[in-house]
């Protein structure tokens, strides 16, 4: 399909494209700000970072001490994410009135590939509770891991702060409306290039040309009824007044 046509095509239908495009992009940004719940994130870090002491008793890197911390690190994830801690957390806590399940569900765990470093993130619609559940999953995996691993290698290296005033991490309202609008617009250019592509009238001298591979040799003009009626109009004028001609003429 030539590109000429498929502008005269799109131009055609215009209104059809604008009017989608607009609703959808619209609608897409008022479902994001007013009917979907805004939701805060909180994170804290740990840090698994257990070192050896030297000969004068000052604390040095042991890089197989470091390789073992690391190697850890799946074991931990695992053992943070457990229903062992989780309940401990829901029975310490019985303020934040969450399940150990719900805990388990929202509870992210991140790690970095050779990295010793945790990061645990919670979201939740209020920021000051997604704070204090991830403070307070990070303290009880930090208090247990002793009694679990019977190694005291965890060491809190930050916890999530009170913020005046948090952002929500979602939804992206800017994101969201970029989206539907890139997404309406090619969804409404499809569909209008299949109705003209299955829309065969003949309509213009192009269509002749088009589907019939024939020249015209003439166009008879679309004409309105009040075109009529001015011509009849003119007409009548111009006869009455050769009738009432001056004799003079």
């Amino acid at each position: 399909m030539e590109l000429k046509l498929m502008i005269q095509m799109l131009r055609k239908r215009l209104w059809l494209i604008v009017a989608f495009v607009v609703i959808c992009t619209a609608g897409a940004g008022l479902y994001s700000k007013y009917m979907i719940t805004p939701m805060y994130e909180a994170s804290s870090t740990l840090i698994v970072n257990k070192m050896n002491l030297d000969q004068e008793g000052a604390r040095g890197l042991d890089l197989n001490e470091i390789t073992s911390n690391i190697m850890l690190i799946n074991s931990y994830k695992v053992i943070i994410t457990s229903a062992s801690i989780m309940d401990k957390v829901v029975q310490q806590h019985p303020d934040m009135q969450i399940t150990s399940a719900e805990l388990i569900d929202k509870l992210q765990v991140i790690t970095a590939q050779n990295s010793q470093v945790i990061t645990l993130k919670m979201r939740d619609p209020s920021y000051d509770r997604a704070m204090k559940i991830v403070n307070a999953v990070s303290q009880v995996f930090k208090e247990e891991i002793p009694r679990i691993m019977k190694v005291d290698n965890i060491t809190l290296l930050d916890n999530a702060k009170p913020q005046k005033n948090p952002v929500p991490v979602s939804p992206k309202l800017k994101v969201n409306v970029a989206l539907a609008f890139a997404a309406s617009f090619l969804l409404v250019v499809g569909i209008v290039l299949l109705l003209e592509y299955l829309d065969d009238t003949v309509r213009n001298e192009y269509d002749v040309e088009r589907y019939l591979e024939l020249t015209t040799l003439g166009a008879i003009q679309k004409m309105k009824k009040r075109d009529l009626k001015t011509r009849s109009s003119a007409r009548s004028k111009k006869q009455a007044g050769e009738k009432y001609a001056p004799l003079s003429q």
